[in-house]
């Protein structure tokens, strides 16, 4: 099986610029991110103009790239296509700002009723956390952040997309139990990044496995919004915590929908990086990492959930992010970083 994260090649010439030395297959110098050389891709990977043709890199590769960095996300080092640098047709995006607002609105109604105004301040409390853990991910899109509309879209998706998922754990649940719920909403919640990727002009936006983790973690910031809300009343009138606590217990666990849809959004995103495109089976190898997080959480007891599995996603969140901005610095994004 041919690995993603190999070891660098014996570097040959030097940077231009900086004098450091470079590999035989970077386009860009890893330290000051001065072009070296240029290879056009075609979807899939196929080398169009003179350049070396490289073969596109296989689902299983991806997936096995997508569990490694579960536990230890390492650079990228193979040549990505130039899929990395495309820019989006300038167009309004304000449109999907709109559907943002009727996604969520509309998930909202079909969930709760007229319950989520009369709870109003529950409601927003519970969309304040996932909302400021949505707002630290794109801030760590350091070179090319994505645009506000896209966002708040996939946010919108993520809301809606827990009615669909409502609806459709009542057949999981039955048969796997509650943990059961995460072959449900992890796919359904991916569905909507994969929208995005595939899209003819908006898919340009989509570059890299940064972005997907950006748009990843939209979609769980929503659903997680929408779900909270539940759970928070069931504390309250259920199991008689008080609101402050039960919505202190909620902001904290949101951001595992938003761990496990990043994870997933990454590998999407890193198939556009190196293959120029993305396809249904993409969906495969992030899917194959987010379901598991979400099954054990769901199979957890509470109490050993909270203080062993929190930390941990929290910390393959923020490694993978690291990684992730590793490669786009060395893929030469100070300079070259698309900007639409």
């Amino acid at each position: 099986m041919r690995r993603i994260t190999v070891a660098p090649v014996k570097p040959l010439p030097y940077c231009p610029r900086c004098g450091s030395p470079v590999n035989e297959d970077d386009r860009f110098c890893p330290r000051c991110g001065q072009r070296l050389r240029r290879v056009d891709q075609l979807p899939g990977g196929e080398a169009a103009k003179g350049g070396a043709a490289r073969e596109a890199v296989s689902v299983l590769d991806l997936t096995w790239e997508a569990v490694a960095s579960v536990f230890r996300p390492s650079p990228v080092l193979l040549t990505p296509s130039d899929a990395i640098y495309a820019r989006r047709p300038y167009s309004s995006l304000r449109g999907y700002l709109l559907a943002a607002a009727a996604l969520t609105i509309v998930g909202l109604f079909m969930g709760y009723g007229e319950a989520w105004l009369s709870y109003l301040g529950l409601t927003l409390a519970g969309f304040a956390a996932p909302i400021l853990y949505l707002l630290w991910m794109v801030r760590n899109d350091r070179f090319e952040q994505e645009p506000l509309s896209l966002i708040a879209v996939t946010f919108g998706w993520g809301t809606f997309c827990g009615i669909l998922a409502a609806v459709l754990n009542l057949l999981a649940v039955p048969l796997l139990g509650t943990p059961g719920a995460a072959f449900v909403e992890e796919p359904l919640k991916l569905l909507g990044v994969y929208w995005l990727a595939r899209h003819r002009k908006l898919g340009a936006e989509f570059n890299d496995h940064l972005d997907g983790m950006v748009y990843g973690a939209a979609a769980g910031a929503g659903f997680a919004g929408l779900e909270n809300l539940q759970y928070i009343m069931e504390m309250v009138t259920g199991q008689g915590l008080p609101a402050v606590g039960a919505i202190a217990v909620r902001s904290a666990t949101s951001l595992c929908h938003i761990a496990w849809s990043a994870a997933a959004g990454r590998s999407l995103g890193l198939a556009k990086a190196l293959n120029g495109r993305t396809c249904l089976a993409d969906l495969i190898p992030g899917l194959v990492v987010a379901i598991p997080m979400h099954f054990l959480w769901n199979a957890s007891p509470p109490f050993a959930a909270l203080l062993l599995l929190l930390p941990l996603y929290s910390i393959i969140l923020l490694r993978q992010v690291r990684a992730a901005q590793l490669d786009e610095a060395r893929w030469g994004y100070q300079s070259s970083a698309p900007v639409e």
